[in-house]
């Protein structure tokens, strides 16, 4: 009844999806309903400000300052957690793209069908980035309810601009792990060296304004252009998200080479 590989991974993975949609709009929507009570403690700002300058570079690009909505949520939600939230689900389902099927024994199944190679890998990409949109829409929501429930008046046009932002990020990495799982067919080899170079990156971005020598080299990190505009405050930008946007087409393209080329006989 499943006339394509995209509608038969929406279907497998909906249910799944939905779920994780609605913890990650629990997560935004929790940290606004807090910020009546926290924001307004001065002695919160007073140990912001005391923190080391290591400390204070690993946050968002903000000048720490926890008395507006948006200081607060970019210390709070996108520094780290937004990010996390939305790669936990990138970096999975781009390691598992082809390598889960290789995994479960069933790609020689899939592509016994009349489908070329980079036919099942463009429409699995196309329910990835469906389900990317999904979590994000249900972060944007979950954030929006927060707010109007705890009476917090936060700008949702650039809020929506910062998920947008860190979806971004998210399908840098997954299209990463996809490239990865396509080259060697092992899907936790792929979201593990994904999430291990998330991490790389997101401190060559935080620290590398303190080491001379590495300050040169944060524009490499996707953190970087995830985050260095401050989209919560000034918009999305359009050269750091088109970096974004280019890496993503870089390593779906070795995706699509590796997979085509690659034996996948055992």
């Amino acid at each position: 009844m499943l006339r394509s590989v995209f509608t038969k991974v929406i279907h497998d993975q909906w249910r799944i999806l939905i779920a994780w949609a609605v913890f990650a709009g629990l997560w935004p929507a929790l940290y606004i309903a807090l910020y009546p009570s926290i924001g307004a403690v001065e002695e919160m700002q007073s140990l912001l400000d005391s923190m080391p300058p290591a400390i204070r570079q690993l946050f968002a690009s903000s000048d720490l300052d926890i008395s507006t909505p948006e200081g607060y949520l970019n210390i709070e939600m996108f520094s780290f957690v937004a990010p996390l939230l939305v790669m936990a689900y990138t970096v999975i389902a781009g390691g598992g793209a082809t390598a889960g099927e290789e995994d479960k024994g069933t790609l020689d199944l899939l592509l016994a069908n009349p489908i070329r190679r980079r036919r099942v890998l463009a429409e699995k990409s196309l329910a990835f980035l469906l389900g990317t949109a999904v979590i994000g829409l249900g972060m944007w929501l979950g954030l929006a309810a927060g707010a109007l429930g705890a009476g917090v008046e936060v700008n949702l046009g650039l809020v929506g601009q910062a998920i947008v932002s860190a979806l971004l990020l998210g399908l840098a990495f997954g299209s990463f792990a996809m490239a990865i799982g396509a080259l060697t067919g092992q899907r936790w080899l792929a979201a593990g060296l994904a999430l291990a170079t998330s991490v790389a990156a997101f401190f060559l971005n935080g620290l590398g304004s303190l080491v001379d020598w590495l300050d040169a080299w944060r524009p490499v990190s996707p953190f970087y252009h995830y985050i260095a505009n401050d989209p919560l405050v000034h918009g999305l930008d359009p050269v750091h998200a088109g970096v974004l946007v280019a890496g993503t087409l870089a390593w779906f393209a070795v995706a699509v080479v590796a997979f085509e080329r690659r034996d996948l006989r055992r």
